[in-house]
């Protein structure tokens, strides 16, 4: 399993999703409104409360070229389940709007058998499993006609587990697999909107670093500390909703895994990704979604092989969605992601490898998203 920009997700529930992403200054459901820009909460249509479940079905392939002879191996990684719930409340007769976010932000899985033909698979399996989820209570305030902005304060939690443990960017020592207990960080983000009156809006938002407690992981030599927390994001966005029944909207965002605990240890570069999308209502009923996401990849070809079990790589993200009022203020939003398949390589550690050995990891993936939209 890959949610997105390298550990990150590139969007969150159904709406979201189908817009590749895009959303810092196009607010079409609370999900992503409170993921993207607190701020642009002020600008939904109506309080609503939203709900959506992801299904991703990941592709995982690691290969070895020894020798000149070439081996893959398929993992299988299951179906992830990432659910989403937003809800917004603009309080009457003030400029204040509320809501609370509760979704899942990142993750990952790769679980590969052993597989003798395979020189890294030969002796044991690999399996890698995180998921991290984050609550969101937030706070918008409208400036105006045109202006607004928006805080939230964030509670993160984490759960991860690692089989073998090491020799790895844990613990260099050879260890057996450990789970842990969720893992709980905090951190706060903060945005800032804008709606022209000529159709043009636009939206920017920091989201800081998610400061983690020290993970703890059990094993028969005794306790395995490491430091991880999860990544500033800055995200920049700009809108149009001048077409009778459309709307276009485009994102930027940029990740410093870099200068992030954790992900400096696994030589983690920042990227940048960037996400379009477009919405067009077709009558009363209908609304269609299309979406198209860009990722650098984190990973550089060097720490291929430190990343051998989470090998979070993707590129090229496309997305279809659609929108259907079952009822006055109730909408049942589909949406449908494929993971282009991504590739990476890079040399195998030698010893025990030759010079010219290689290590590639491939990936792609399918999501089915649903969900629902109540608005009152």
């Amino acid at each position: 399993m890959v949610h997105g920009q390298g550990i990150a997700v590139t969007g969150v529930g159904p709406v979201n999703r189908s817009m590749g992403g895009a959303g810092t200054a196009a607010p079409l459901d609370a999900i992503g409104a409170l993921h993207w820009n607190p701020a642009s909460i002020s600008y939904l249509e109506q309080s609503e409360v939203s709900f959506g479940m992801e299904g991703l079905l990941a592709d995982i392939g690691l290969s070895s070229t020894v020798g000149g002879n070439t081996q893959t191996t398929n993992g299988e990684a299951g179906v992830a389940i990432i659910p989403a719930v937003g809800w917004v409340d603009h309080l009457e007769g003030t400029p204040l709007t509320i809501g609370m976010g509760v979704y899942g932000i990142g993750g990952f899985r790769n679980n590969m058998p052993v597989d003798a033909s395979n020189p890294l698979l030969a002796s044991s399996p690999i399996f890698a499993d995180a998921e991290i989820m984050q609550i969101a209570p937030t706070m918008s305030l409208r400036l105006g006609e045109c202006w607004s902005i928006g805080v939230a304060p964030t509670i993160t939690a984490a759960r991860m587990q690692f089989d073998p443990l090491g020799p790895s960017a844990i613990t260099p020592t050879s260890t057996v697999g450990s789970g842990n207990r969720v893992h709980w960080g905090g951190g706060i983000q903060g945005g800032i909107y804008y709606a022209s009156p000529s159709c043009w809006r636009a939206g920017f938002t920091i989201k800081s670093t998610q400061w983690f407690e020290q993970f703890r992981f059990f094993t028969p030599s005794g306790v395995v500390r490491f430091d991880l927390d999860y990544p500033m994001i800055l995200s920049s966005g700009l809108a149009y909703y001048g077409w009778d029944r459309w709307v276009f909207a485009a994102d930027a965002r940029y990740f410093d895994y870099a200068n992030t605990q954790g992900f400096s240890d696994l030589g983690w570069q920042n990227v940048f990704a960037g996400a379009i999308g477009t919405q067009y209502q077709l009558n009363d009923l209908w609304k269609l979604r299309a979406g198209y996401n860009f990722n650098q990849n984190p990973i550089g070809s060097e720490d291929v092989y430190t990343n051998i079990s989470s090998p979070l790589i993707q590129t090229h993200n496309i997305a279809l969605g659609a929108g259907c009022l079952l009822t006055d203020g109730v909408e049942l939003n589909l949406a449908y992601v494929y993971l282009v398949d991504s590739a990476v390589s890079g040399p195998a550690p030698s010893p025990p490898f030759g010079a010219n050995d290689t290590i590639s990891h491939n990936i792609s993936a399918h999501s089915l998203v649903m969900g629902v939209q109540i608005r009152y």
